[in-house]
């Protein structure tokens, strides 16, 4: 399986890219300018704005699914961009091959489920009251475009993550309850997006993850 991934060069895509890597799986890389490292072996990296079209097409090209790992950073300038971007990838698998997409977006971002405890939905909606309103617009109107695609989605929405290495045992459903505790690594995260990638259990679903842990609502 060839897997294009956009947002490679964040902390979870880094952390993606390293678990496929040691599984051998073969990588299309996308990243906005040149790496400063060196991309593992069986990739193929593309630098260049998703607004190009033939730098998705690139990405894309001969890929059997794709992951979407992008979010806005702190205390960055251009953190509206994820509708946009993903939209530009998703017009670009139409031209393409790959039919099968993971998106991942955040448990209290986008679409406000009751999987989250009432103290949860509370919190993010008086954090999209406070300054943060245009952001999770944003993040819903890319959750929309993964769910209206007609492609073999899957909106991927865990809790806040951690840099942990430590060995975590998750939790992946489409009713998974997230409470204030709750939270993942992202070294967790990318083994759940590959064990998602090839036993396709949400194909058309939301699926919510988390460190299995105390929950509390």
């Amino acid at each position: 399986m060839i897997v294009s991934v956009f947002g490679a060069s964040g902390r979870t895509g880094r952390a993606f890219v390293a678990a496929a890597s040691a599984t051998g799986m073969p990588l299309r890389l996308h990243y906005r300018s040149a790496p400063d490292d060196i991309a593992p072996d069986r990739s193929t990296v593309v630098v260049g704005a998703l607004k190009d079209p033939i730098v998705v097409r690139e990405v894309l090209r001969g890929a059997d699914a794709v992951v979407i790992l992008f979010g806005p950073r702190p205390n960055t300038r251009d953190n509206i961009f994820c509708a946009t971007a993903t939209r530009a990838i998703l017009d670009g698998m139409r031209t393409q091959s790959p039919h099968r997409v993971l998106g991942v977006t955040g448990a209290m971002m986008g679409t406000l489920s009751h999987n989250l405890s009432l103290r949860m939905r509370i919190t993010a909606l008086w954090q999209r009251r406070t300054g943060n309103e245009e952001l999770t617009d944003d993040r819903a109107e890319q959750e929309r475009l993964l769910r209206s695609s007609r492609l073999e989605w899957t909106v991927v929405k865990p809790p806040p993550l951690t840099d942990s290495t430590a060995p975590e045992q998750v939790n992946a459903a489409t009713d998974l309850k997230v409470g204030p505790d709750s939270q993942i690594s992202r070294l967790s995260l990318a083994q759940s997006l590959l064990t998602e990638l090839h036993e396709r259990r949400f194909v058309h679903k939301d699926m919510y993850v988390r460190a299995t842990g105390p929950y509390r609502s």
